[in-house]
């Protein structure tokens, strides 16, 4: 006599003893040790299985790792999708196993079969029956296969949304953000994968916008979101998979590790996305995302806090990041993350913006930094990227282009890799490489006004002024008040000879900034240009008494004097920048505006002192 084992729950029938699972009638395709789990957790619903519980009985005389387990209820997840009121009908109890949540009925024969009676089964079915069900367990597996590979197959590109902080302090926002970024970057390695960058993926914290509407915006196939719960030094994380145009979930899991193990779970979590979506890992890929290492707690918060604090991009905000990644370098030396960040803080410091000092001091501590940074791990594209960003504006074109290329390759998704190898291109007068470079940092961070500014700005190199007004207009609409989209615009303005809307430009843009010597010398060119010299000159004894009272680059007075006869002290300015090893001067061969300078001897010769004579 065989009695069945039949139990429905939601608009499923689950035959345990059979290993058939239905749906309204239609058989769902699952893998025989996945149905086996099921109905373990089936026959005790309501009731905390533990891991090891599940194990033994599924896996009775067989060692198997706890990944297997997981990787199993994973695809039950899949599969079963969640009950009508949008719960999981499998619960996970933190640190100890597994519940089956949804309600429960017991039946006792199939339909149509009298529910006393149990059916006499003759010998020759009985083997049948034990056939059937491993035929259609059989091809359930691969129809399983089949239907999750179509499933996943298709994501291609992915942004991680901001970790939510669910933890009860709302300070920690910089740890969750950190957690975010380091995540993106973990996941960014991948080269089969495009990873948005962390700019634009934070637009949407605290969003009410569904999913489909972001992962449109975003151009991605699916979305990573979660949240952090922060204990002291327990961290637990929880991220599930989410494809883009249609709000499905397709993965899901809970991680909880020691603070100083945080830097594994996200390689970890990143692994696991790579398996879900069927991402091809080469060698060097699964070795990177399978090498990190523990870290020193203090060491890894301060890391946390110098990239939040280094987010902000103003000069305050970069000096706290520097004290931040001091703290974590004396807190591990051998943690080669914040030497990255501090090459990136002083690299910064050597910019027109922030201009704290003579880039050429900068950028040697910035220098120095990186280096450290790639003797520890010489597979962190942010160190490459780093030393040569340092490389370009020393002049050193060839070992700049082999570690921007070097930076891409180990991260495909780093958005900054790219758009700085659109400007060392630039510089080389190869400007379709560059476009396209640019245009995949766009690709890659959707919603940073910084890199649309920066299509703008390679279009003014290249000559293609209209088009870079184009550009720097697109991002003003949304961002009014972004400084560097109004002073390249600004200059594309003066170049057109459209003089009246360049000095209102470049008058914002100076207010913007806070009269930054470097806008202020601009607009003294406009004016020049516009014939109010009188106005060029006011701003020339502007920068002259500034000048006795902080740094001021040279090249805000020689952006003055280019619209002024007086070339002999235009190339007294330009020779400082040279001293200095000034950013705007890796630009000279190609800089509107520069054209007289560049015709005379000692333009020639400047240009062959650079590495950059035709």
């Amino acid at each position: 006599m065989e009695v069945r084992d039949l139990y429905e729950f939601g608009p499923y029938r689950l035959d345990a003893s059979a290993r058939l699972l239905l749906r309204d009638g239609a058989v769902v395709p699952l893998t025989p040790k996945a149905l086996e789990i099921l109905a373990v957790l089936v026959k005790h619903r309501g009731e905390l299985i533990t891991k090891e519980q599940l194990m033994k009985a599924v896996w009775p005389d067989t060692f198997v790792e706890e990944g297997s387990l997981t990787q199993n209820i994973s695809i039950l997840r899949k599969v079963l999708g969640p009950d009508a009121e949008g719960r999981p009908y499998i619960e996970t109890m933190a640190k100890r196993g597994y519940r089956f949540a949804a309600p429960v009925r017991e039946v006792e024969a199939d339909v149509g079969t009298p529910a006393a009676v149990s059916v006499p089964v003759p010998r020759w079915r009985r083997r049948a029956v034990v056939a059937v069900p491993v035929v259609l367990a059989a091809a359930a597996a691969i129809a399983l296969y089949v239907t999750l590979g179509a499933r996943t197959s298709q994501v291609r590109s992915l942004a991680v949304l901001p970790l939510e902080n669910h933890s009860s302090d709302p300070t920690q926002e910089y740890f969750v953000d950190g957690l975010t970024e380091a995540l993106t970057g973990d996941l960014a390695k991948i080269r089969a994968l495009r990873v948005v960058s962390r700019t634009s993926a934070m637009h949407y914290k605290k969003t009410t916008k569904l999913a489909p509407e972001i992962a449109r915006e975003l151009n991605v196939d699916a979305l990573l979101e979660g949240s952090v719960v922060r204990s002291g030094d327990r961290v637990q994380i929880r991220v599930q998979l989410v494809r883009g145009s249609t709000d499905e979930h397709l993965w899901a899991e809970t991680y909880e590790r020691e603070l100083r193990d945080v830097p594994r779970l996200q390689s970890e979590v990143a692994l696991a996305v790579a398996r879900e979506i069927r991402a091809r890992l080469s060698p060097e890929e699964q070795t990177r995302l399978s090498g990190a290492r523990p870290v020193n707690r203090d060491a890894f918060e301060a890391c946390l806090r110098g990239r939040y604090s280094f987010n902000e991009r103003t000069p305050a905000a970069i000096q706290a990041a520097i004290g931040h990644f001091r703290a974590a370098i004396q807190a591990d030396p051998a943690y080669a993350l914040p030497y990255a960040g501090l090459a990136d803080c002083y690299n910064q410091l050597g910019t027109l913006i922030i201009g704290e000092g003579p880039p050429s001091e900068t950028r040697s501590i910035a220098a120095a930094a990186a280096r450290k940074a790639l003797e520890i791990d010489d597979g962190l594209a942010e160190a490459h990227t780093a030393l040569a960003y340092t490389d370009l504006y020393n002049w050193n074109w060839e070992r700049a282009e082999r570690g921007f290329r070097r930076a891409i390759e180990l991260n495909p998704s780093y958005a900054s890799a790219h758009l700085w190898y659109a400007h060392y291109l630039t510089t080389q007068r190869r400007f379709n490489e560059a476009l396209q470079e640019v245009h995949t940092a766009r690709d890659l961070d959707p919603l940073s006004p910084i890199i649309a500014t920066q299509v703008g700005w390679v279009y003014y190199l290249m000559g293609r002024r209209e088009e870079a007004i184009a550009e720097c207009r697109k991002v003003l609409e949304d961002h009014p008040d972004y400084l560097w989209a109004n002073w390249v615009l600004g200059v594309a303005y003066t170049v057109e000879s459209r003089y009246q809307e360049a000095v209102a430009t470049l008058e914002r843009a100076c207010s913007l900034s806070g009269r930054n010597p470097a806008v202020v010398g601009c607009l003294g060119w406009a004016y020049v240009l516009a014939g109010e010299s009188a106005k060029a000159l006011g701003l020339l004894a502007e920068l002259t008494e500034a000048a006795r009272r902080r740094y001021v680059s040279p090249v805000a007075f020689e952006s003055i004097l280019m619209g002024l006869p007086d070339l002999d002290r235009q190339f007294e300015y330009l020779e400082k920048e040279y001293q200095e090893r000034s950013n705007a001067l890796a630009y000279f061969a190609v800089m509107p505006g520069r054209e007289r300078a560049r015709a005379d001897q000692r333009g020639q010769e400047l240009l062959r002192r650079l590495g950059l004579a035709p």
